[in-house]
């Protein structure tokens, strides 16, 4: 466990990682080292954690490792494990959408894979979404950063509450300091339809560590499931992803790093009960970085470029299902970059240190013409400077900045070109005073914007529309905009720390689908305030022989329902009204076994529904809270051999899972549903060589 004190040096690390002051938790007391709890790795060190945020609460980070091994490959149910953050997550998908403090989609939570933001969503009837989509491999996955409120850098461009990025498995991860070859292979299996899981990892690098490589390949097979009251999905659901991640590093010197990834996803899907299509989706980028620091105080530089192509169709052909929407397929294609620099003068008693840069991204959905459907094809391009500055003074901390986010969204409407374009300036302030060597307290405000999107300037309107209507797009939707305040309280010290923060986002013009003044139903811009609200908790302690933590969520999120809600309008975010995990555990064999129980609580919440296909408007069916137990156990049997073991849904309890939309509804037109799952359990093995 780490010496939890409050050194200088610890504090200029924080100052310097965010560039104004937000990054970890408990930022007043980190020191050098970062301890892996149960569910959240608590990060210090400048350059662990690579998304920041903009005010003095925490960025939580879920370690790969234990996304696998204590949560079955389930990767929202670790997010949720995360105080105000909740995934939408189909029972019968593999897709992924995180919401943060109850907004979720079209940017408002920029969802990344590797700094990507992953902007997909397919809206061609029949198990459309608007939500964001993310699709990857968990085996793959070596953390993810999840940064709540307005975000510092390139990764809050256009953000309006938040941003989470998933990081894949580097060459460092497998080859140690020193040596010039490592590598991993983990197997599962798993019941309950967790059939089997499989990852192959190997990496190189020269022996002065100027040449280095990786390649992986990683998928597993999951089949029909049953939830607690033993109802299974159709025989014909299936999840078969196989992912191949290489990865090459060159460094010709010590002050300079060239880094170049390259992945391909694809997945054979059957959302049997949302959808009632097999889905082919493909996931292909590449990504060229670097990273420059010689040591002189003003330069600490860093670039990105980066390309995506995400592609989705429901196949035709013997044995594929059958329908109007066989055939259907769309591209959204992903381009950016971005450059950011961190800069430290001296001055009086204290560093001033900077971080400014700009950043541009980018994506291009477009379909074939004859299969267009609902899909609306056009471009986003998003671009945007921003700066900030942070000064530590005695027992104060300060910090603020400014960022001016610009977009333009280009699309056709009855064959004429149409662009919209605007821009913002936005700031933000920070300020953290430190009572002792263990408790800090800390306020913040800043304002974000977010802009419309392609979907929802120039929707052509209905589920099951097949043209492009200029009487249902709406060029003329503003950006949505949101002021958001923090009051937070940090304690820590050796092997035990806590944190609270209060929160509120004020959103003007909340961009939703509506009944319009003239009778047509379109994305209109909300009249009024859309207020997010809530309280986030997080403890933890960790001793020789014990462990635990805890996370508490209780929040007030809630906005306009949309038109069709619950028919692809799945991006009704709200929040169940409290939700908390608590995780504790007993370390044996010298602290090479553990052994650990989770309690996993929902309260009470609402999910988009609809009953009638001719009746589209909106409306929610509650659903009761529920809780339920896990256990989770590991052995490092030598120093490259662990065996692990989970078990999911200890009771086989049934409940309703919260923010999965229709598939678990349970009042929709296409009955009752699936719960979520029953008792599930795996067993698997890590060896690393």
């Amino acid at each position: 466990m780490s010496t939890y004190s409050r050194p200088e040096l610890a504090r200029m690390r924080l100052l310097c990682s965010a560039a104004i002051l937000a990054s970890s938790f408990p930022l007043a007391t980190l020191a050098q080292e970062v301890t892996v709890l149960d569910t959240i790795v608590v990060e210090g060190e400048e350059g662990e954690v690579t998304t920041k945020t903009l005010s003095g609460a925490s960025v939580e980070e879920l370690e790969g490792a234990l996304i696998v091994e204590q949560y079955g490959n389930d990767i929202g149910t670790a997010v949720r494990a995360t105080a105000g953050a909740f995934t939408r997550s189909p029972a019968d998908s593999p897709t992924v959408t995180v919401n943060i403090r109850g907004l979720q989609s079209y940017g408002r939570v920029n969802t990344m894979i590797d700094g990507i933001p992953q902007t997909f969503r397919n809206i061609s009837g029949h198990g459309g979404s608007y939500d964001d989509q993310v699709f990857l491999d968990p085996g793959l996955v070596i953390g993810a950063d999840i940064a709540k409120g307005a975000v510092a850098g390139a990764d809050g461009l256009g953000a309006l509450a938040g941003a989470a990025n998933f990081r894949t498995i580097g060459i460092d991860d497998l080859v140690d300091a020193g040596e010039t070859t490592g590598g991993m292979a983990r197997l599962s299996f798993g019941t309950n339809g967790n059939d089997v899981s499989a990852t192959l990892a190997g990496a190189v690098q020269s022996k002065d560590g100027t040449w280095g490589g990786l390649a992986a390949v990683s998928g597993y097979n999951h089949g029909p499931f049953e939830d607690g009251a033993g109802t299974e999905t159709s025989e014909y659901y299936k999840d078969e992803p196989r992912t191949i991640l290489a990865k090459m590093r060159y460094r010709p010197s010590a002050d300079l790093e060239f880094n170049l990834t390259a992945q391909d996803y694809q997945n054979t899907f059957y959302p049997t009960d949302s959808s009632g299509y097999i889905w082919d989706v493909e996931r292909k980028s590449v990504i060229a970085d670097m990273a420059y620091n010689p040591g002189d105080p003003l330069i600490d530089m860093k670039a990105k470029v980066y390309w995506q192509d995400m592609s989705f169709n429901f196949p035709t052909g013997e044995g594929k299902t059958s329908g109007s929407y066989l055939g259907r397929n769309g591209t959204d294609e992903t381009f950016g970059a971005n450059l950011s620099n961190r800069s430290k003068l001296s001055i009086a008693a204290g560093d001033l240190l900077f971080d400014y840069g700009v950043a541009y991204t980018s994506n291009d959905f477009d379909t074939e013409e004859s299969t267009s459907g609902a899909n609306a094809a056009g471009k986003l391009s998003k671009s945007g400077a921003f700066f900030n500055a942070a000064y530590a003074i005695g027992d104060w901390d300060f910090g603020g900045g400014v960022r001016y986010d610009y977009y333009q969204l280009d699309s056709t409407i009855d064959g004429e070109d149409v662009t919209r374009d605007d821009g913002k300036l936005n700031g933000n302030l920070v300020a953290r005073y430190h009572l002792n060597d263990a408790w800090s307290v800390y306020g913040s405000y800043a304002e974000t914007m977010r802009a419309p999107t392609v979907t929802e300037m120039f929707y052509s309107g209905g589920s099951h529309a097949t043209s492009s209507s200029s009487v249902l797009t709406n060029p003329d939707l503003e950006a949505e905009t949101a002021d958001t305040f923090e009051l937070g309280v940090n304690f820590g010290r050796e092997g035990l720390w806590a944190g609270a923060t209060l929160f509120q986002s004020d959103i003007e013009n909340f961009i939703n689908y509506q009944e319009d003044s003239d009778g047509n139903v379109r994305f209109i811009n909300t009249d009024g305030t859309v207020t997010m609200k809530g309280i986030e908790l997080s403890a933890g302690f960790d001793t020789e022989r014990f462990f635990g933590s805890l996370s508490l969520t209780l929040a007030d999120t809630e906005q306009p329902i949309s038109n069709n809600a619950g028919v692809g309008m799945d991006t009704y975010g709200q929040l169940p009204d409290d939700y908390a995990t608590l995780d504790l555990g007993v370390k044996l064999l010298n602290g090479d076994a553990r052994v650990g129980g989770r309690v996993r609580y929902v309260g009470e919440s609402s999910v988009a529904t609809f009953t009638s296909f001719t009746d589209y408007s909106g409306t929610t069916v509650d659903l009761a809270s529920y809780t339920v137990f896990d256990l989770y156990g590991s052995w490092q049997v030598s120093d490259g051999f662990e065996l692990y073991a989970s078990v999911e849904n200890l009771f086989d309890k049934f409940y309703r899972e919260a923010g999965t939309g229709l598939a678990t509804s349970g009042e929709s037109l296409f009955g009752d549903g699936i719960g979520g799952r029953g008792r599930t359990v795996e067993l698997g093995m890590t060896y690393r060589f």
